[in-house]
């Protein structure tokens, strides 16, 4: 017991540090653009919501198709889901989870699309499908942790979706929007998992 905890206390150390890092450098202005709303009409309000149906409808569906009894037992130990079964590890839900959220927008978003932009001069198209593959990529961390092929597809998948949903909110509406999109939305999909297994 005491391993694991010592374990999970890294976990987050190391989220709360990687997060404390990348925001430094947003105050020598790089990338500042990203902190502004540069576009906001009905189209990209249409866009959002839209999208965000979309994704949630998608978590939704590929919850109902993918996850078998077995997938929905494991993800009994992923730590938020864990956390609202347990009820008592606030920390993780209120602290943890949205800053994990930060460290994801902000590496896979704000400076990912950042450099491709306006470092190496790539398109919009091909950096939103660059960034939303890494992104989707870096979710592979998830067969490490519950080893289910069915659990690793859904994230891979609904992954590179956000991946591009977010990288069309960070070109209009910002990094902040991006980051409260992900927040909830992945909440909102994790919290109907809890709902099911609870």
């Amino acid at each position: 017991m005491i391993s694991k905890d010592l374990k999970f206390g890294k976990k987050y150390l190391a989220i709360t540090i990687t997060v404390i890092l990348l925001i430094i450098p947003i105050f020598f202005g790089i990338y500042i653009d990203f902190l502004v709303v540069r576009e906001i009409s009905l189209e990209v309000l249409l866009f959002l919501l839209i999208g965000f149906a979309f994704l949630f409808g998608l978590g939704k569906l590929m919850e109902f198709l993918m996850y078998s009894e077995t997938s929905k037992e494991l993800m009994k130990e992923h730590d938020v889901v864990k956390a609202l079964l347990n009820g008592y590890d606030v920390k993780v839900l209120l602290v943890f989870f949205p800053l994990t959220m930060v460290m994801e927008e902000l590496i896979f978003r704000y400076y990912l699309i950042g450099l491709f932009l306006y470092e190496l001069n790539v398109g919009i198209l091909l950096v939103t499908i660059i960034s939303s593959v890494i992104f989707s990529l870096y979710h592979l961390h998830i067969w490490f942790r519950f080893k289910n092929f069915k659990i690793l597809i859904t994230y891979l998948i609904t992954s590179f979706l956000l991946g591009i949903y977010n990288a069309f909110i960070l070109l209009t509406l910002g990094i902040f929007a991006c980051v409260i999109v992900h927040i909830v939305l992945v909440f909102i999909l994790y919290y109907s998992l809890y709902k099911k297994l609870s």
